[in-house]
């Protein structure tokens, strides 16, 4: 392994070498707080979507269920005539 030289002393080149660490320890939390933001976003759209969903499927299920045996009955004739409009 070769050892470099610096034209610059040693304790100032501690302090830059320090700044730089401390730069990046910032970004590294600063990006995993933004990952976990992120998760918890993921998860929140991923209950409400299920829940909706399920929402959805009761409803569709009661519709079929009350659709059921209104599907038997014999259609009814419409109220009004040519001067309603067809109402």
């Amino acid at each position: 392994m070769s050892h470099k030289s610096y034209k610059i002393p040693a304790s100032r080149l501690a302090r830059v070498m320090e700044a730089s660490r401390d730069r990046w320890k910032q970004r590294a939390a600063q990006k995993q707080r933004t990952i976990r933001s992120l998760r918890v976003n993921v998860r929140d759209l991923q209950a409400s979507r299920d829940r909706w969903k399920y929402l959805a499927r009761k409803a569709q299920a009661q519709l079929e269920q009350l659709s059921g045996p209104a599907a038997a009955l014999p259609a009814q004739p419409r109220l009004g005539g040519p001067c309603l409009g067809g109402l």
